[in-house]
């Protein structure tokens, strides 16, 4: 009872193998999108096996690259869906104006929430873009995208003449003494204050109490630095989600 989970991003497309009895995952690794946007599918060739699997989901914000993954899949008689497809029923509601709009990361990161942590949450993902996910009771009801803090940097390094590119790092200080420290805590300390704000609007808007759920790279570099009294930490949420809309689509993939 294995199944293939696969999350495509714009950075990075995880894989991971899925067993439906112990519900666990195993054999993940990792691959560049851009390299498989440039049909460099040699290593995903080699690691996934034929006719190893029941069926295969995924969570794509990239089609080109849904697509070159599908065409290499159904060469050993995978059937790759989508959690967005037509055949496939999720399990929560969405309930904004126009839910085809809604990237399907954020999908399965709200069912995950749902299925796994059943509280009203929260969901920051430190990705590309910063997304925020708001997820009460079964009803993914909307959420916030701002710039991601890798890519605001990147854009400071190539709109400027003399900004460096840095790797962003946790501090305690508030004034830089330097460019690269300026930048650091400004962007740091920025994007906590960011963040705070817009959790505790999203508190007064809807009158609820959320569980705040964190994931993604940078993820690890913000949890602890801020107060909020329900949170927690899962890098895989994604895959968790991808799992479980798969569970619960099991006649049809």
């Amino acid at each position: 009872m294995n199944y293939l989970i696969i999350d495509i991003g714009n950075t990075n497309i995880d894989f991971t193998n899925f067993n439906k009895i112990t519900n666990k995952f195993f054999n993940q690794f990792t691959v560049d999108t851009s390299d498989i946007l440039k049909g460099r599918l040699g290593s995903v060739n080699k690691k996934i096996k034929k006719n190893f699997y029941k069926g295969a989901m995924c969570s794509s914000v990239v089609p080109k690259a849904f697509n070159k993954l599908k065409k290499l899949l159904k060469g050993k008689n995978i059937n790759l869906n989508e959690v967005k497809d037509r055949n496939i029923n999720l399990p929560i509601k969405i309930k904004i104006n126009k839910p085809n709009q809604v990237g399907s990361d954020r999908v399965v990161n709200s069912i995950a929430a749902y299925k796994i942590y059943k509280k009203n949450s929260i969901i920051i993902d430190f990705g590309t873009a910063t997304t925020f996910d708001v997820i009460i009771k079964d009803t993914y009801v909307g959420g916030m995208i701002t710039p991601g803090i890798n890519l605001s940097l990147k854009v400071l390094k190539e709109a400027t003449a003399k900004l460096p590119l840095i790797k962003l790092k946790k501090t305690s200080k508030f004034i830089g003494k330097d460019t690269v420290s300026a930048m650091n805590n400004g962007m740091y300390w920025g994007y906590i204050g960011l963040i705070k704000e817009l959790v505790q609007k999203i508190i007064i808007e809807t009158k609820k109490k959320y569980l705040v759920i964190f994931t993604g790279g940078l993820a690890n570099i913000f949890y602890s630095s801020f107060p909020f009294k329900d949170k927690v930490i899962d890098q895989q949420i994604t895959l968790r989600g991808i799992a479980e809309t798969l569970k619960f689509n099991l006649k049809n993939i």
